[in-house]
This record gives structure tokens, sequence and C-alpha cells, in this order.
């Protein structure tokens, strides 16, 4: 019996230890969070040319973090997304004789972490939350004018999961990006974050219109966990 009940007291352990029992405590809040609704900041990004060759390049690497109008960084943070080794794919497009048109690109990327402040919407800690990401495409149309390429907008999705969290995601994030400066134009504006990858040159992005949605599945309750475990080691 003794020896039993030992075994019953560290599967018990080891059962409170599994991903069954754990999740983050606080958990983030579950809802959609949007700019529209004045609970997500919109953001700033830039794109760095990791391999100096230009946009839509593998390996070039995103830093994208909130814009309060005064500082970045405040809210939210998401960072190191790679362009995967296929680059920019180009999905469609229409130019005229003049070079007048556009051209629809698709691009995939690898990796990716996030940062949520903790006095965010979805509650928390000081330290706020973080997590991984799961999936980031990013849709884009560049438009052309006599040949010279004067604006691009893109559609960006994105999935994630939550550090300490097994439980609870990011189920999906949808945002618009807006082209505004990249390496050879004139007038660089500033604050926008930093380029990774010790990238000396890239682009710059703002992000508006943004809608995210959290959400954690609930985990075993103790009761019915605890009554397998005697079940099992029952005398």
């Amino acid at each position: 019996m003794t020896i039993k009940r030992t075994l019953l007291c560290l599967a018990l352990v080891a059962l409170l230890a599994s991903p069954v029992f754990s999740q983050c405590t606080p958990q983030p809040l579950d809802g959609q969070y949007s700019t529209y609704a004045g609970t997500l900041l919109p953001g700033r990004v830039s794109e760095a040319w990791c391999a100096g060759l230009g946009p839509g390049v593998p390996g070039n690497m995103e830093n994208a973090e909130s814009w309060n109008g005064a500082a970045l960084g405040t809210q939210w943070h998401v960072w190191g997304m790679a362009i995967d080794a296929v680059g920019a794919v180009e999905t469609a497009r229409s130019i005229d004789s003049t070079g007048t048109g556009w051209i629809d690109y698709t691009t995939n990327y690898d990796g990716g972490l996030f940062w949520l402040s903790g006095s965010g919407p979805w509650g928390g800690t000081p330290a706020g939350f973080t997590g991984f990401l799961t999936y980031y495409n990013v849709s884009t149309r560049v438009s052309y004018y006599l040949g010279q390429m004067i604006g691009a907008t893109s559609n960006v999705f994105f999935t994630g999961v939550f550090d300490n969290c097994p439980n609870c995601a990011i189920e999906y994030t949808i945002a618009n990006a807006m082209f505004v400066w990249r390496t050879g134009m004139p007038n660089q504006p500033s604050p926008y974050p930093a380029f990774l990858c010790g990238a000396s040159g890239g682009e710059y992005f703002d992000a508006c219109c943004i809608m995210t949605k959290i959400h954690c599945n609930p985990v075993g309750t103790e009761p019915a966990t605890w009554g397998a475990i005697k079940s099992i080691y029952r005398s």
C-alpha cells in the first residue's frame, strides 16, 4: 500500500506539471481587438534587405511595432519573420505599353515572435505576453506609373501561439500596410522600427486597419484527472 500511495503521489505531481494542467496565469482575455474599436494601436513596419538585394528576396526580415503617435512599441511588437526560400511570387499583373499598371505578389514568411503589453485590453502582468508565429503571409499590389514604382499596398495575415500557454492563440490577425519609403529615396522618415539582421537598407510601411482575435481553449479539470489516476492505482 505504501508503494502504491507513493506512486500515486508521484503520478499526481507529474500530471499537475503536464500540458493538461499547464496554463499561464493570468491568461490573455478572449476577444476581438481592432483599431476600429480603439482597442488596438496602428503600427509602423520595417523590412530589412538582409542580403542587400532589394524587396521580395528570401531572408528579408520584418520588424513591426505599435505606434501611438509619439512612441514605438508601447502596446505590441511582432518581429523576426523572414521571407521563405521561395521568395515573393507574382500572381497577376496588368501593365500597359507605357509601363503604367500594377503587379500582385504573395509572400510567405518563416518564424517570428510577438509581444503584447500587459496593460493592453487582453490583460496580463507588467511583463506582458510573449509567443511565436505559426503562419505569416503578405499579399501585395505594387503600382507603377510610366515604369516607376509609385506605391504598394499589402494585406497581412498571421496566426500565433502564446508562450507557456499552449491553449491560448492568436487565431488571426489581419492588417493593411502602405508603402512609405525605401533605401535610395530621399527624406528617410523617423522613427520606424530598426532594420533587423544587421541590414543597412530596406523599406518602411505604415500598418493600419488591424483586427486580431485571441482565444484560449479550456484545459482539463483536476477532479476528472484525479479520478483517472485513482482508477489506475486503486488497490
